[in-house]
């Protein structure tokens, strides 16, 4: 008896440090994936998420959608007509019906009453705004990434936290998330580290938030 007690005991010790030993494996990040995000900033959409487990064992995905401004050619934009076609990247189009050139750029006003705000950037392309100031994107891609635990999240989305975002808490961002929150290229930023891993979540004031 006294020799079987021994035993059970040894067993409970090999547990229990094999328990305080134990790590999470995962799969390493993709060779063709983390060159594309390694140390990168971006504009970016909600793209969906999803949920494992409860709790604090709960584990978490969310599609990021990267954005970036359209950008048009200056000459193009120099030598825009009346009836010319312009298509963004967002898959819109409209015809010219009258422009006007200023210090800020070329307005123009399309087909359907609709007026576009073309403005030169420092690299000499132009981005555009519609008449509602907000800028027209193109999506770049669509990634599906580990949002962890110990992820930075920012919250700067009231007008009085714009220009000093809080630190939030990881339940935060995900309340955000169960409450359907519109995370979009206006209002939105994400940060990957050196190893592609989603380490910053940026979320700012915009009108139409």
């Amino acid at each position: 008896m006294k020799k079987m007690m021994t035993m059970l005991c040894a067993l409970m010790l090999l547990l229990a440090a094999a328990g305080a030993s134990a790590e999470t494996v995962q799969p390493v990040p993709s060779d063709l994936l983390q060159p594309i995000l390694s140390g990168k900033q971006f504009h970016a959409a909600l793209n969906g998420w999803s949920s494992f487990g409860e709790g604090d064992e709960a584990r978490y995905k969310i599609g990021v959608t990267v954005c970036e401004y359209d950008r048009f050619d200056a000459e193009m934009i120099a030598q825009l007509q009346k009836g010319d076609e312009i298509v963004f990247g967002n898959g819109n189009s409209t015809v010219v019906t009258a422009l006007e050139t200023d210090e800020n750029g070329v307005t123009v006003k399309g087909d359907a009453f609709d007026t576009y705000y073309f403005t030169r950037q420092e690299d000499g392309r132009y981005t555009v705004y519609t008449d509602g100031d907000y800028p027209i994107w193109t999506e770049i891609f669509t990634v599906e990434v580990p949002l962890e635990r110990d992820i930075r999240f920012l919250d700067g989305s009231e007008p009085e936290t714009q220009d000093a975002p809080a630190a939030k808490e990881f339940s935060d961002l995900v309340r955000h998330l169960e409450d359907g929150t519109s995370f979009a290229p206006y209002n939105t930023t994400v940060t990957f580290d050196e190893n592609g891993k989603l380490v910053e979540f940026l979320y700012t004031y915009a009108p139409w938030n």
